[in-house]
């Protein structure tokens, strides 16, 4: 008879695999070496995770929830919509998380090559903060049609700029093209309410 797996160990310890991955990136992931950082045997990470690829999978949603900790919004009726994006983006460039993006990237770039292993992550790597900033857009009075334009474009031009910061470490320059982008944005919006 198997034995049970216990939660609460499984939860700390995929939050230590997510650390170590963050950390450590996926292109050499193995479980030995991250077993012996995390202090138990590749036993036990099977033993609560089932294969390798289960364990990544877990580990990669834990970097999503941790990635949307950026998005927190406490009242999204009456949050401008231009605050949540320039919050999101300060989050993002913090030094803080520049591993954690890091990662991020990595992923992404593993995702689009080997889509079928990582296809839980490509469903959401674009609509998770799509649905976050069309709905806050269309809580302050943007159409439909406008909110989901403002909000494909946010994605995409704060993850190009965040990926240039990575690359350069430029942060007054991507900063800079960031503010021009938001005060763009928010003359765009106040021109089609007028």
């Amino acid at each position: 008879m198997a034995r049970q797996v216990d939660h609460q160990r499984r939860a700390g310890l995929l939050d230590s695999a997510a650390d170590y991955v963050i950390e450590c990136g996926l292109a050499d992931l193995s479980l030995r070496p991250m077993a012996r950082e995390l202090g138990v045997t590749p036993t036990t990470l099977v033993h609560h995770f089932g294969t390798k690829d289960q364990l990544l999978e877990a580990i990669i949603q834990r970097v999503r929830e941790r990635i949307l900790e950026a998005a927190h919004i406490e009242d999204r009726a009456v949050a401008d919509p231009y605050r949540v994006i320039r919050d999101a983006w300060l989050w993002m460039t913090s030094p803080q998380h520049e591993s954690l993006y890091r990662l991020y990237f990595e992923i992404y770039g593993s995702a689009l090559q080997a889509p079928e292993r990582f296809q839980s992550f490509l469903e959401h790597v674009v609509t998770d903060w799509l649905a976050i900033l069309t709905d806050v857009l269309e809580r302050n009075g943007a159409s439909p049609n406008s909110a989901t334009n403002q909000a494909t474009l946010a994605v995409a031009v704060v993850r190009g700029l965040l990926l240039d910061h990575l690359t350069t470490g430029d942060t007054e320059r991507v900063s800079s093209a960031f503010e021009t982008f938001l005060h763009v944005l928010q003359a765009q919006n106040r021109a089609a309410d007028g």
